[in-house]
């Protein structure tokens, strides 16, 4: 019995669980440690001394295009723009976002990875964004990428090179720091990857360097056998002492076992500090302190200072014991202000690691860390979250706490609504605030629906030094797709969030994405999301949500009365809907959970044309975990000039004796005719060959598979009798490294015509899989089945875009979105980081997918098979037959007409 159904506790050890047959276990690479600006930047530094056509390769693998491959014909297939190819940054996207807020609240600076600046030909390169505020976050100004001087040279490219991981920090007055990942020159033919830091004087307006973090280059002193240093820095965070300006930096120094043998893990948790970050040009930095370096260190520390008199300094990071599966908290105190460090400590006993997540690209159980500088009552304390999965329904935020200078620190506890029960929710921060000392914390949350990508932002709070917590509460005002503009990039919404809290408010700086359409961002190659998003001083809510509204005409006889939606004799009368929107008490968490007592809707509307007669009603007590619907139904008019097919925007406001929360939906209205644009059963057919107009076709890459097997058809799979397009889950290479089994496979439909008055299209289809998923989670799997949707459209730029990237629902069997998400695993010729369908389906499920802004395209279904290195489905399913088939495929216009 897989560990990750039915029997976990909370208190389950995932130790425990070290027998279950994993796929770890069939020699998987999964992808590494670094981040993905890391990555990047690594790969880049390797190739700093190669020219044309070399490094038009790399290029490529960065994301940045030559204007030849801006636009190309269909006869490129392949190789026809970042669409077509793997990427490792979707520019356009910016995502994991950091703030900075000054002593008034007035002046606000958010940094971001922003990979428009793979796009814009800037040469040197660089990709941390920044925008800036002066009216308190009212509105922002975008400022672009941060500065490079470019004046070294390898070859014809310019450094230092800028590439994000940003952290930005506030220093009094007007002064901003942000640091970054920067690449600079080492040699005449090799860069290094190193740290580097832009300052600002004028509150994050212009901004000068980077300056280079000394203590962070190549430490250690190695270079490899081409001259390349052997140290890389990834992924640091910064912290400022109030007291004396000082800045304290750390980040993870990936280096070789092999000639450092004291990091066995090869990685180095590192810090070094500034004394004069603002005064000198450049800054001088400390010799750099070797934190942790045993063999399960680690990634994503972060520093925090005591200040307020105190020397004390703290540093949090996340250990492996078996990556990806097993992950542990460590921590190390300083006493001298970040001079010297004590022996690690761990926090808590081994957890499981967070499970993919659906329309998400990255997942992690980095800690964010946080102390009390407040001169209240919990002065000194010191807080930490992160992700735990445990109770295996995604991952939990946890919450521990030293009132002890850090000498110890409280067992873990539970923060969200339903641990176990509420699904995924991941990237914590937590935030102390410097006048009250209300401790924050916020979180993406798929709580908000049962499947899945559909995500929100929750926060909560303590006002007692974490003893005791509010209920989370939305801190966005409509939840979002995690996976709308999503593409072969990654990762769409970075590795964290960050918030601030000062004069006992929160300033907190997010991803997030809006519905767009397939033709979103054209003439360009990404969508116009995830973006920037940031919530100011969110209002309290109480714990409720909306559940699935239901709406209905209502019985004929009220036709007669006051309701009549079709009474000549008033011109303003049109048509009537009863609708019903249940609310749920969504927190059951022992830690907060209560019945939410007399509880009243009052419903409005802000679409033209609609007026609510009853607009109020009552639900009276909802219990914690209840649904309850109103007494009655709310009644909406539409006048006559209302235009089926206009969506109706509901305002739900909701009171009680705990307090008031705004909700907001949408329903839509019109009677949908439809017009078959393609459809394919593969019936006229023999099995082991594809229809007229359908072609496979292989991605060919030097570290794949030799082997070419491609899309076909069959019916002998899946308990079906009927032909269907089928691709094996083939084990058909030997064990990694060189070759393996890695593989890309396309499955080509024929071009279809969009009318141009369209409301949106739809997309039918059975899907069966059987392919090697990871027994030891719910969601994560390995080889499998993704669907994108190519733009041929005449004047705009090809490129295939994914379903997610703009699908308004996806549906497969009873379940929305995917079934199961691929892990990062670095591969030319996979798929990585991408929801999928895979796995065991039981049997066929029917997918449906709602499609917008197709009006006026001419596109083509691209099937897109991939899997990874090692194994197939038998060896967590021994026995069975693998592959995926698709079947019964209709694509359909739908314009919205008729009665609403």
């Amino acid at each position: 019995m897989c560990l990750s159904l039915a029997g976990l506790f909370v208190g389950l050890s995932a130790n425990d669980q070290r027998d279950q047959q994993s796929s770890q276990r069939a020699g998987k690479r999964l992808g590494g440690k670094m981040s993905a600006a890391g990555q990047a930047a690594r790969r880049r530094s390797r190739n700093a001394g190669l020219e044309t056509p070399a490094l038009g390769r790399i290029q490529e693998l960065l994301g940045t295009k030559s204007p030849g491959k801006a636009q190309c014909a269909e006869a490129d297939d392949g190789e026809c723009g970042e669409g077509e190819g793997l990427t490792d940054g979707p520019p356009s996207t910016q995502s994991e976002v950091s703030i900075a807020v000054d002593s008034t609240g007035q002046h606000v600076v958010v940094g971001f990875n922003d990979f428009r600046g793979f796009d814009n030909g800037t040469n040197p390169l660089s990709v941390s964004g920044f925008m800036y505020s002066d009216d308190g976050g009212a509105t922002f100004v975008d400022g672009g990428q941060l500065p490079s001087p470019g004046t070294d040279a390898i070859g014809t490219q310019r450094f230092p090179q800028v590439f994000g991981d940003p952290d930005v920090r506030y220093l009094g007055a007007c002064n901003f720091i942000y640091s970054s990942i920067i690449l600079t020159k080492f040699s005449p033919t090799t860069a290094a990857e190193t740290m580097g830091v832009h300052r600002s004087t004028d509150c994050g307006h212009t901004w000068t360097g980077p300056f280079e973090v000394t203590a962070a280059t190549n430490p250690n002193g190695f270079i490899d056998r081409f001259g390349s240093p052997v140290d890389a820095a990834d992924k640091e965070f910064m912290s400022v002492d109030s007291d004396t300006g000082r800045v304290l930096m750390s980040w993870s120094n990936f280096t070789n076992p092999a000639v450092v043998p004291s990091a066995p893990g090869g990685v180095e948790i590192s810090t070094t500090y500034s004394d004069n970050v603002m005064t000198a040009t450049p800054p001088t930095w400390s010799a750099r302190r070797v934190v942790g370096h045993d063999e399960q260190d680690g990634q994503s520390s972060i520093p925090a200072f005591a200040g307020r008199g105190s020397n004390n300094a703290y540093v949090a990071w996340s250990r492996f014991p078996l990556f990806g599966f097993i992950h542990k908290v460590a921590f190390a105190r300083s006493t001298d202000n970040g001079a010297t460090w004590s022996e690690p400590t761990e926090l808590s006993r081994e957890f499981a690691a967070t499970d993919q997540i659906l329309g998400n690209d990255r997942v992690n159980t980095s800690p964010s860390l946080a102390v009390d500088t407040s001169r209240g009552p919990h002065r000194g304390n010191v807080y930490v979250v992160y992700g735990n999965n445990n109770t295996f329904d995604g991952a939990d935020v946890v919450f521990q706490r030293s009132m002890d200078d850090g000498v110890t620190f409280s067992a873990p506890i539970y923060l969200n609504s339903r641990p176990g029960e509420d699904r995924a929710q991941w990237f914590p921060w937590v935030a102390v605030d410097a006048t009250t000392g209300r401790v924050n914390v916020f979180y993406y949350d798929q709580d908000v629906d049962a499947s899945g990508d559909v995500t929100a932002v929750s926060w909560q709070y303590s006002n007692d030094g974490g003893l005791s917590w509010s209920k989370p509460m939305a801190l966005t005002a409509r939840a979002f797709h995690a996976g709308h503009g999503n593409d072969t990039g990654q990762p769409n919404l970075g590795d964290y969030n960050q918030a601030v809290a000062r004069q006992n408010q929160l300033f907190a700086a997010y991803a997030s994405t809006r519905q767009v359409g397939f033709a979103d961002g054209q003439p360009g190659l990404r969508f116009t999301v995830p973006d920037v998003s940031f919530t100011r001083n969110p209002p309290q809510k109480i714990s409720l949500r909306q559940g699935q509204i239901t709406v209905t005409d209502p019985p004929s006889d009220r036709r007669k009365g006051r309701h009549d939606g079709e009474d000549d004799d008033d011109e303003n009368d049109g048509v009537v809907k009863l609708v019903k929107i249940p609310l749920f008490n969504y927190v059951t968490n022992p830690l907060n959970a209560s019945a939410i007592r007399n509880v009243e809707g009052r419903l409005s509307t802000t679409t033209p044309g609609v007026t609510i007669d009853d607009d109020e009603r009552e639900y009276r007590t909802i219990a914690a975990g209840q649904t309850k619907t109103e007494d009655g139904d709310y009644v909406l008019k539409l006048a006559r000039s209302f235009v089926a097919g206009t969506p109706i925007e509901l305002v739900l406001h909701v009171s009680s004796e705990e307090g008031s929360t705004v909700l907001l939906d949408t329903i839509d209205t019109g009677q949908a005719q439809a017009t078959q644009l393609l459809a394919e059963n593969f019936d006229g057919v023999a099995p082991g060959t594809l229809p007229a107009g359908w072609a496979a076709v292989h991605v060919a890459r030097a570290n794949g598979t030799p082997n070419n097997i491609p899309w076909t058809t069959s019916n002998s799979f899946c308990g079906t009798t009927s032909n269907a397009a089928f691709h094996v889950n083939a084990n058909d290479v030997a064990m990694p490294p060189a070759p393996n089994q890695a593989r890309f496979e396309r499955l080509f439909s024929p071009a279809f015509d969009v009318p141009a008055v369209s409301s949106y299209v739809t997309l039918d289809m059975d899907v069966c899989t059987n392919t090697e998923d990871e027994p030891f989670f719910n969601v994560q799997a390995y080889d499998g089945l993704v669907l994108r949707i190519t733009d041929l459209t005449t004047g705009r730029v090809l490129r295939s875009n994914l379903a997610e990237a703009f699908a308004k629902e996806i549906r497969t069997g009873s379940a929305k979105h995917y079934p199961k998400h691929f892990p990062r695993f670095s591969s030319a010729v996979y798929l990585e980081d991408m929801s999928a369908w895979a796995g065991d389906s039981h049997g066929f499920q029917h997918v449906h997918m709602k499609l917008p802004g197709m009006g006026g395209s001419r596109a083509q279904l691209r099937f897109e098979y991939t899997q990874d290195s090692a194994a197939d489905c038998t060896f967590v399913r021994p026995g069975t037959s693998c592959g995926v088939m698709v079947d019964n495929i209709a694509i359909r216009n739908v314009v919205l007409g008729g009665r609403p």
